[in-house]
């Protein structure tokens, strides 16, 4: 859901003609633990001075301190959060597990 957001917000902001770029990252959220993998857009405000802002559509807010950027990309295609090629035989497991905490 917050993929689709982050691109329906990019792709707003560029038929406006605002330069506009697909965010993938992490979200800390205390009372969801499970919540982890997140999206959110980066906005330019201001070309001259490339000034960006951050938005996160999902849970309507800026980014802060809550918020783990992974990549940054024209789309999600772009900048997935897990993204990998395995070659040759044989078999394999794997086990992933993330833990964001704050500091």
């Amino acid at each position: 859901m917050c993929q689709d957001q982050a691109h329906v917000m990019v792709a707003i902001c560029r038929s406006l003609g605002i330069p506009a770029r697909y965010v993938s990252g992490y979200f800390y959220a205390a009372n969801e633990p499970d919540l982890a993998s997140h999206a959110w857009a980066d906005v330019c405000l201001d070309v001259e001075t490339r000034r960006w802002v951050s938005i996160d559509v999902t849970h309507s807010c800026l980014i802060d301190q809550r918020h783990v950027r992974l990549a940054v990309g024209t789309d999600y295609n772009a900048c997935p959060p897990i993204k990998g090629i395995r070659r040759g035989g044989g078999e394999e497991v794997m086990t992933v597990e993330i833990t964001i905490e704050p500091v």
